[in-house]
């Protein structure tokens, strides 16, 4: 068997005859060789008691070990033709001796093939002293080595000078420890021998020999009385300390660095075996070394495989299970690993061939703008690392997001340089901030599912989690979330601390859970002492037993925080106990000086402390960068410092070489750890700290030119408002808070809203009451802006003081708009709708329009007859091409009467109409703006209304309204415009699939656009026409509503949600499923929701609920429990408000309702008979003035029923079929369905069984197809009747 290229020899020669053959002769002894027994005899012709007691000692010594030592195994002591002898079992295999010798000539005999002979060696001595036997005679010729399964194997032969120790602890066991010296001394000298190949001298001609001998003699040997030599360069570093440790036991030389025993040698040496990539490297003396500079890894991981295991089954977890998105927060004190533990995530990604984006949260940084940096660092990879196959993701994302790239460039410029040559030169359009905070997060979401895929999984991870904003943390909530978004692992990591609050990131993960997705938490603290002394063995290459007491004191004063550990370890090489001796190749250390030395219990404190022992330009440094940021370029560094008295060039190496610092690429630099950071500004004297900012900030201003100082302004505001107590006149005042109003407009267009909001706040703070005097402008400027960026933010407290402010001290009204705007918008948002419609009252009036003062059904009926007079000799081709709104002061009323009117239909239902006229008469005689499609659509809704039905005039009003907003290119108007005439108007003249697309085209258009509450809306009405009208299969329903939901629970639109909740209980109802819609997604129950809609007036949900109720019992064939539901139906009255599909389809409902009670020809027989014929007489208009697609089939059905009724079994007959035919042909399979089944009931009744049964089945067979299994076993159990 072959071992590294090395063949071990053959074994002896052997006779046939039964001769023993003499193997070996010395002047005392002889060895002979009998097949597989070994003779060793005593040569002396009169052999002393001694001697021979000695070939008994070697027997009991051989008996006493344990069969599992690799010993020579004596069968019995008698004598060999007349002298006294052992007789042995022979040990195949090559002298150590031998063995070396063969190796000097083999150049495939390398280090590792030694490591594994040196191995077996030393666990048979282990394996001696562990039966508590110390071997006392290790020389080259009594180790066998021989081969097996791939390793070595090593025989120790010559037993005559072992010791059996005695279990005698009288004397404190100084004789055992002596004897154990002596065999680990040896073992220094048997390891020396092996790795340097040094020759050994022996009194016999041992090589010399017979080649084919295999059992060695017992032989001594004489060292070479120099002292060993140092390993030459090249030599691994932690081979040299451990055989340099064991060698200088018997020089004298005291240290804490010692073998105690054999077990430890054994385990550093397999420990070196296992990791030869950390503990073979050859020594090659640098810079470092030769400056006695110890270079520390900074992003070392160690231990923490509990932890890393939970890692990868999270990430396993993501991969399966349809790609479920998962959340795992890793949660720790500062500085115990929690990012090194995440960094292990890339190699399950990296093999899985997916996506890192990483992002970290810092308490100076603007929190948000993490997420924004952390895409745009995502991008910049992704360019720099030229990834193959990125075409795919182009595609994706091409698709998913299109011309929203160039919405988000500003605040991700690399996504565009990625995407440069794949979007098309669209124009974005305008929107208001309010708005593009929501399309912002739209974006955001649509990005990050376009990102990852099945087969690119993406991990999202961002550090620090607990300085994220509440406007992060609701995009992180919304990301998570985002149904889109599949193959996704979200990692965080917080802090555990006092006086950090935890509530927030509670609030976010509860709420997440609440939405379906899994969090999984880790909580980790310090490292174990023996990870302690892994780290310090493979950072000074020293065997993991003699780095044992440095590990072991460095964890008692440091705790096990990693990050105090690495700065502990450096602080010992700057303060001289920790050194590299050029002499011995290997680093040493004072461990009675480490153990005296004085240590902070805080890390930051303790870092501190040692930043204060470096040169004085080193330390300012330092403090420059602390108050630049956790990450910060050369240039700005450069600005920052005083000129010709610091060194960038200097300073930067040697951060980084001392672990303050981090090199990110393109000269910019990082903190190596935000407590390091914390150190650093710790430096500067409290009492400095607002000059040391304002002299930075300052210095970097006046140092960069004014076309540059957008890339810079954040930076040089944050540090010149840290200084504002140091500024001393009005000019210094003005002149701060313009270069705040330019970094809150920046972030604004950054859609950093939060830090937008914080700077404009400083900035206003700078403005005295003769600022307006002498600075107008800016003053006006700056409070506007801050009013704007207070509402998006949703900061009502901090928003009214700033809304007076202008309103008392503008020039003139105009200079009053947009913060009377703001103030509407507020009022409306708090849900103030009188005092919102008051204030536009005011606004309208002062621009010189009227506003109706009191409402009446006089002022109703001028307002409406003179819209249509206007209107009444006006083309749809002239009402589109009016001319555009010039003025102002019209365009601004306008825009408050727009506001007025999404308050009144909930605070004033009756003035709705009247304003909504208002604005389409402005349209007309003054010209439209982009708010005029919104007013027409509006007075189209109100023609389609039950006030007057004017199918006609509603449909030639959508029209217009549509035209006109592609004219305008009004697309932040497509949410409303496109629910009010495809989800109002046109349902009554086009078929109901016709609307399903521009629902959800609208949905798309919103989220761009941001106007969140129409843009949910149109997904609202888009699941009741697809359920009612258009009777899709309710598997799709299910699973489109259950993405809807999601999405108004991510918007925050709850009163939305729950309409969609209703739906989809529908659809789970019919399908059979015991599922409660309620209960999962919001935690509640239908009748909770209904009597919480009645006790708070939302009769739209009251009535929403009551015919979903109505809907299910009517198609389970619970007719009692319909009729009842109609009942109570009758109590929230629709009046004259717009009437979706779901309205239209209770009407028909109600309908075969009072048809079938009619019939039962009760007491009541007139009032369901008038019922029926009313609703039959409201269909009929309804097809003939609207749509024929729509309403022939219900028409047909409900004409059926009455003239079953009636007893017209011909005509009966004769309008089932068409129901049938128009319901096939329209593709309304559940109306199809119904038909079919109120056919066969027909039948049944006048005992036509056979047709009644092919009736039900041809309805099964529909009710299959929708998906209804409910309806389908309601309908079974009537075939089985009429069966039997």
């Amino acid at each position: 068997m072959s071992l590294g290229g090395y063949r071990s020899p053959p074994a002896g020669p052997t006779s046939s005859s039964t001769q023993p053959t003499l193997v070996y002769q010395s002047a005392s002894t002889a060895v002979y060789r009998l097949e597989d027994i070994g003779i060793k005899v005593l040569l002396a012709e009169n052999p002393t008691e001694q001697q021979v007691l000695q070939l008994v000692h070697e027997q009991n010594v051989s008996s006493y070990l344990p069969p599992t030592c690799q010993k020579r195994h004596v069968i019995d002591v008698k004598g060999f033709k007349g002298d006294p002898a052992i007789h042995f079992t022979w040990v195949n295999g090559s002298t150590l001796a031998k063995w070396l010798h063969t190796a000097r000539r083999r150049a495939d005999v390398n280090i590792t093939v030694r490591l594994r002979a040196a191995i077996a060696i030393v666990k048979t001595l282990a394996d001696f002293h562990k039966a508590k036997v110390v071997y006392n005679n290790l020389s080259p010729d009594n180790i066998v080595l021989d081969t097996f399964d791939g390793s070595y194997i090593a025989t120790f032969i010559d037993l005559s000078k072992a010791i059996i120790l005695s279990n005698d602890t009288s004397n404190g066991g100084q004789v055992e420890k002596n004897a154990v010296e002596m065999d680990l001394h040896a073992l220094g000298r048997i390891l020396n021998a092996l790795f340097d190949g040094e020759r050994f001298d022996s009194n016999s001609s041992a090589d010399e020999s017979d080649d084919t001998s295999t059992e060695g003699e017992e032989h001594s040997y004489r060292r070479k009385r120099n002292k060993r030599q140092a390993q030459v360069e090249g030599f691994p570093t932690c081979l040299n300390a451990l055989i340099s440790t064991l060698l200088l036991r018997k020089e004298g030389e005291e240290t804490s660095e010692k073998y105690g025993n054999v077990k430890d040698v054994l385990s550093d040496l397999q420990v070196i075996a296992t990791n030869p990539q950390i503990f073979l490297k050859a020594l090659k003396v640098d810079d470092f070394t030769l400056h006695n500079r110890l270079n520390a890894p900074v992003d070392a991981f160690y231990g923490r495989q509990s932890e890393v295991s939970l890692l990868y089954h999270a990430f396993d977890s993501v991969n399966k299970h349809e790609g479920q998105p998962m959340v795992l927060s890793i949660s720790g004190s500062p500085g115990t690993g929690k990012t090194f533990l995440v960094n292990q995530i890339r190699k399950p990604l990296q093999e899985a061939n997916g996506y890192l984006i990483r992002g970290k949260f810092d308490r100076r940084a603007r929190p948000d703008s993490i997420i924004f940096l952390a895409l745009d660092d995502f991008f910049a990879r992704l360019i720099d690392e030229r990834r193959k196959n990125v075409q795919d993701l182009i595609q994706r994302i091409r698709h998913a997001v299109g011309p929203g790239c160039r919405v988000l460039m500003n605040s991700i410029p690399n996504l565009h340089r990625f995407m440069e040559g794949h979007l098309d030169d669209n124009s974005d359009g305008a929107v208001g901030s309010s708005a593009s905070e929501h399309r912002w997060k739209y974006l955001l979401c649509k990005l990050v599912a376009a990102v990852s895929s099945k087969n690119e999984p993406l991990a999202i991870f961002f550090d620090d989690l607990q300085w994220a904003d509440e406007t992060s943390l609701e995009v992180i909530r919304m990301i998570i979330t985002e149904p889109d978004i599949k193959y996704c692992l979200f990692l965080c990591t917080h802090r555990i601390e006092d006086e950090i609050p935890q509530h927030r990131m509670k609030r976010m993960f509860q709420t997440i859970q609440q939405q379906g997705v899994s969090v999984m938490s880790i909580k980790i603290g310090a490292i174990a002492k023996d990870t302690v002394n892994t780290m310090l063995s493979e950072t000074l290459c020293l065997p993991p037993s003699l780095c044992s007491p440095l590990s072991s004191t460095i964890h008692n004063r440091t705790g096990g925080i990693i990050l105090f550990v690495m700065n502990f370890l450096r602080s010992l090489n700057e303060d001289g106990l920790l050194w590299f001796n050029l002499s011995t190749r290997r680093w040493e250390y004072d461990i009675v000086g480490i153990q005296q030395k004085e240590v902070s219990a805080d890390v930051v404190q303790h870092m501190s402390q040692r930043m204060t022992r470096l040169p004085r330009s080193m330390q300012f440094g330092l403090k420059l960068c602390s108050c630049l940021g956790a990450s910060f370029d050369v240039n700005a560094l450069r600005k920052g410092g005083p000129a010709n008295e610091f060194d960038v060039e200097e300073f930067l190496p040697f951060s980084i070489e001392s672990g303050f610092l981090r090199e990110d690429g393109q000269r910019r630099y990082s903190w190596a750890h935000d407590q390091v950071q914390q150190a650093a500004y710790a430096l500067i004297p409290v009492g400095k700290r607002e000059s040391f900012h304002l002299l930075l900030g300052s210095r970097m201003f006046m140092r960069t030119p004014a076309e540059e100082l957008t890339n810079i302004i954040f930076t040089v505001v944050v540090n010149m408002n840290h200084g504002i107590g140091q500024l001393k006149t009005l000019a210094q005042f003005h002149e701060v808070a313009r270069l705040n109003l330019k970094a809150g407009k920046k972030a604004m267009t950054l859609s950093s809203f939060d830090s937008a909001a914080k700077y404009l706040l400083v900035g206003v703070s700078l403005i005295k009451e003769e600022s307006w005097n002498i600075e107008y402008e800016l003053s006006l400027e700056l409070h506007d802006t801050v009013c704007e960026a207070l509402f998006v933010i949703g900061d009502w407290e901090k928003l009214l003081p700033n809304i007076q402010e202008p309103l008392q001290k503008a020039r003139c009204f105009a200079d009053k708009l947009n913060t009377y705007h703001t103030l509407v918008r507020y009022l409306k948002a708090t849900g103030d709708l009188r005092g919102a419609i008051e204030n536009c009252k005011h606004v309208v009036s002062e621009l010189g329009d009227d506003f109706p003062d009191q409402i009446d059904e006089a002022l109703f009926r001028e307002e409406t007859r003179r819209v249509e007079q206007l209107l009444q000799d006006k083309s749809e081709a002239e009402l589109i091409s009016l001319p555009k709104m010039t003025d102002e002061r019209k365009i601004a009323s306008m825009q408050f009467l727009n506001h007025a009117l999404s308050s009144a239909f909930a605070a004033e239902p009756m003035l709705a109409p009247i304003l909504t006229c208002r604005m389409v008469s402005l349209s007309v005689e003054c010209g439209v703006c982009e708010i005029s499609a919104t007013a027409f659509a509006g007075y189209g809704s109100w023609l389609v209304s039950a006030y007057k039905s004017d199918f006609e005039g509603g449909y030639r009003m959508g029209h217009v309204a549509i035209e006109l907003k592609n004219r305008l290119r009004y697309e932040e108007g497509i949410p409303r415009i496109h629910a009010i005439v495809y989800g109002f108007i046109n349902i009554w003249r086009t078929p109901f699939q016709a609307s399903l697309p521009k629902h959800l085209e609208a949905y798309d258009a919103g989220n761009f656009s941001g106007d969140v509450e129409f843009t949910l809306s149109n997904l609202y009405m888009h699941g009741v026409n697809s359920l009612y009208g258009c009777g899709d299969n309710l598997r799709d329903v299910d699973s489109t509503t259950r993405v809807y939901i999601q999405r108004c629970k991510q918007s925050g639109q709850s009163f939305l949600g729950k309409f969609i909740c209703v739906i989809h209980e529908v659809a789970l109802k019919l399908m059979g499923s015991s599922e409660k819609s309620y209960a999962s997604f919001y935690d509640t129950t239908e009748e909770r929701m209904f009597i919480d809609g009645r006790e708070q007036s939302k009769i739209s949900l009251c009535r929403f609920i009551l015919f979903k109720r109505k809907y299910v019992a009517f198609f389970l064939g619970q007719m009692h429990a319909a009729a009842d539901f109609f009942e109570l139906g009758l109590s929230f009255p629709i009046g004259g408000n717009g009437r979706l599909v779901n309205i239209i389809v209770g009407v028909f409902i109600d309908g075969l309702i009072a048809f079938y009670y009619a019939r039962k020809r009760r007491s009541d027989e007139n009032r369901w008979t008038e019922i029926g014929n009313g609703v039959l007489s409201l269909l009929e208009v309804w097809a003939k003035e609207g749509s024929d697609w729509n309403f022939s089939n219900k028409l047909f059905l409900l004409q059926a029923e009455c003239f079953f009724l009636r007893g017209d079994e011909r005509a009966a007959l004769q309008k089932y079929n068409a129901s049938i035919k128009s319901a096939q042909d329209h593709r309304f399979i559940h109306e199809e369905g119904l038909a079919h089944e109120r056919l066969a009931s027909f039948h049944d009744h006048y005992g036509r069984r056979s047709e009644a049964l092919t009736c039900f089945n041809a309805a099964k067979r529909c009710y299959e197809h929708w998906g209804a299994q409910a309806v389908v076993q309601r309908v079974e159990r009537t075939i089985a009747k009429l069966q039997r």
